[in-house]
């Protein structure tokens, strides 16, 4: 065995193991071995995976480990996952539109028709498997400042529902899914939301245990 070969291979067994180590249903991109090897040699191994079938390309220098389904057969990782990934590799900041955060958090059982994130970059679409594509659009930076915060799903969520729909009743759940870390979110970040939102963050962040004035 060439030295060229010894290199590829034991690369190539460090890629597989994270790969397999993640499992099905993660998207990935070069990037996310930096620590392993060079760019162009990780590059190489990843399209050599791909055409072995091992992982699958689902756009230019993006990656998946699909998975088996009882009934449909293989399935790929999904939008979210894929969207992940890019955002790992461009350092993005992601925000969840509002149908996505008002139904992760149990506020509506709308299902986003299309997978998008707010972004502080320009607004871009990414093709992924087939038809389907990941709507990156750009937010202000003060609704990109909640990016990754509890207070961020709830902002887009009730931005969703619009004020008119929003009541004591409707969140309770959610205020009882709370966690003492999302409430203190939800308090600190009080500025960078709309004053009509204000009273239903409070609403959210009272303490269970607390009367009610």
């Amino acid at each position: 065995m060439t030295k060229g070969n010894s290199t590829y291979g034991h690369l190539s067994g460090k890629l597989l193991r994270r790969i397999r180590a993640k499992g099905a249903g993660w998207a990935f991109t070069p990037s996310d071995f930096a620590d392993l090897g060079d760019p162009r040699s990780v590059g190489m191994v990843l399209t050599r995976l791909s055409r072995k079938g091992t992982i699958r390309r689902v756009q230019r220098g993006v990656y998946e480990v699909p998975g088996q389904h009882p009934i449909i057969g293989i399935v790929g990782a999904g939008a979210d996952s894929v969207a992940q990934a890019i955002a790992r590799r461009d350092a993005l900041k992601l925000l969840p539109s509002g149908a996505h955060a008002a139904n992760v958090l149990g506020l509506s059982t709308q299902v986003s028709a299309k997978t998008a994130y707010g972004i502080a970059g320009h607004s871009r679409v990414q093709p992924v498997a087939g038809k389907a594509q990941i709507v990156f659009r750009h937010r202000s930076p003060k609704a990109m400042a909640l990016a990754g915060r509890a207070s961020g799903w709830v902002a887009e969520a009730l931005r969703n529902l619009g004020r008119a729909h929003i009541t004591t009743d409707r969140l309770r759940p959610l205020r009882d899914r709370l966690g003492a870390k999302e409430k203190k979110q939800l308090l600190d970040d009080l500025r960078y939301v709309p004053a009509w939102m204000r009273p239903h963050f409070n609403e959210l962040a009272r303490d269970d245990s607390a009367p009610v004035s």
